[in-house]
């Protein structure tokens, strides 16, 4: 029988199996590769900012004007120096007279997620004579300024240097998103500069089934639009856009402009690129996203998947992503997936926390859940979540939906030590050559490869998944 050698990708490096060709559903499913003639991406940058969609040019809008930029934090890989370097000299160009840099890390620690980027935009914006200041932006310690509600009930509570600004710029990188749909500009605002409380309350939207990838508020498809979360950040943007914080800390109605610069790239290749208005731009992106990275497949008994390389793969908190984009659309109800992850986490976190989360309060909330709902029915796992839901919940919830909801075993193949796998509801995996080929032996199904899982997304033709699974004794 025909042997297909497949590379999965394991941190920064590779593994190497051999499926049978009988066994497997198709080519391997990865980010589509684009050719794209190599450039300078401060080059394309600016030439997108010369052409704004639906606005005017950038350094016609900050002229005399209070400018803040919003820049995505280390988090999200992609080229966020070079986005804010490019809308640094076009705001410099307009001769605005004060510049807030602003990390949009949201509930992440600036301290680890935002130094990169504001370190070497503090360069750019030095080097080009601007008066400045980077805002390192903590979702519980940065003075916030409650603005109202949005329609959907969150409190939308935002930075004040945020608020400061006449002119709001988003400098931003999208991609599928697990909950969003798409990761747009509007997070950049919810969860990106706001206070801990405004994030839970918009977060909370996720736990609707409808907050997932593919869909999205902006999306062209009616049938795709509807998602909780996003319309919830996106009304607290537009909500923002019609009020100023004034020097004495009164929160006045007036006009504010907003710019937006929104790509999509591989490594040092911009794959797609708009700049101008945010709402029309948002309107062009989740096209541009399904081109390059969504596919549908009939739905297979076994999947194969690795999150991609780093930070996705990091820790059991990011790679439980690409569950969400990729997973759930290639599988069937009752299947089997093997996740191909290092989960090898941060050499500065503590060693029960490395691996499983960014940090000890995810870890808490997410893994320690996690465990502790093992033994519920998923009944008593939605309302427990519901009625105690805080920041890193969702993700708990989202997994045991897969083995409690849609009745899937997750096999899980990284550094992790085996009680820590278990415990969480996984199978420890040692030797995945050996899992495929036991599987490929059954003869009930095929399976489909799938590299990057963080970075596409996957729907699923046949039956969806669905249907309760009897509560496991314990």
């Amino acid at each position: 029988m025909a042997r297909r050698k497949i590379k999965l990708t394991y941190g920064t490096g590779a593994k190497q199996y051999d499926v049978d060709e009988s066994f497997m559903a198709g080519e391997p499913i990865a980010p589509r590769k684009v050719d794209v003639a190599p450039r300078d991406p401060l080059d394309v940058i600016r030439a997108a900012l010369e052409k704004p969609i639906g606005s005017p040019r950038l350094r016609d809008m900050v002229g005399g004007k209070r400018v803040c930029l919003v820049v995505s934090d280390d988090f999200r890989a992609g080229l966020q120096v070079e986005i804010g370097a490019g809308l640094l000299e076009e705001i410099a160009a307009g001769r605005p007279t004060h510049v807030w840099i602003i990390s949009a890390t949201g509930s992440h620690n600036p301290a680890v997620y935002a130094k990169r980027i504001l370190t070497g935009l503090e360069a750019k914006a030095r080097a080009l004579g601007l008066s400045h200041e980077l805002v390192w932006h903590d979702t519980d310690s940065s003075p916030c300024t409650e603005v109202g509600v949005t329609p959907r009930g969150s409190r939308v509570i935002v930075d004040q240097a945020f608020l400061k600004a006449e002119v709001r710029v988003f400098g931003h990188e999208s991609k599928h998103h697990y909950m969003a749909g798409y990761s747009s500009m509007d997070k950049q605002v919810i969860p990106g500069v706001s206070m801990r409380t405004t994030i839970e309350m918009n977060h909370k939207h996720s736990l609707d089934e409808d907050s997932k990838a593919g869909n999205i508020c902006w999306h062209p498809d009616p049938a795709r639009q509807r998602n909780p979360f996003s319309e919830d950040a996106r009304d607290g943007r537009h909500l923002l856009g019609r009020y100023v914080l004034r020097d004495d800390g009164e929160l006045v109605e007036a006009e504010t402009r907003s710019f937006g610069l929104d790509m999509i790239s591989e490594k040092q290749d911009i794959l797609w690129i708009a700049a101008g208005d945010i709402d029309q731009v948002c309107g062009l992106m989740p096209a541009e996203a399904d081109r390059f990275g969504a596919f549908e497949v009939d739905r297979q008994r076994y999947v194969l998947i690795s999150p991609g390389g780093p930070p996705a793969c990091q820790a059991l908190y990011g790679t439980q992503n690409c569950f969400d984009m990729a997973l759930l659309g290639a599988i069937e109800q009752g299947g089997e997936a093997l996740i191909v992850a290092p989960c090898d986490g941060r050499d500065d976190l503590p060693p029960d926390v490395r691996g499983i989360a960014p940090d000890e309060k995810s870890k808490t909330l997410f893994y320690d859940n996690l465990v502790c709902l093992q033994c519920k029915p998923i009944e008593e796992c939605e309302v427990f979540i519901r009625d105690h839901f805080e920041l890193y919940l969702w993700k708990t919830i989202r997994v045991l939906r897969l083995t409690k909801k849609y009745d899937l075993t997750l096999f899980l193949h990284s550094e992790l030590p085996d009680h820590a796998v278990t415990a969480a509801g996984f199978v420890p995996v040692r030797d995945p050559q050996s899992w495929i080929d036991e599987r490929a032996s059954r003869g009930d199904g095929k399976i489909h490869v799938i590299d990057g899982g963080n970075k596409l997304f996957i729907s699923g033709r046949g039956p969806g998944l669905g249907g309760v699974k009897p509560a496991p004794y314990c």
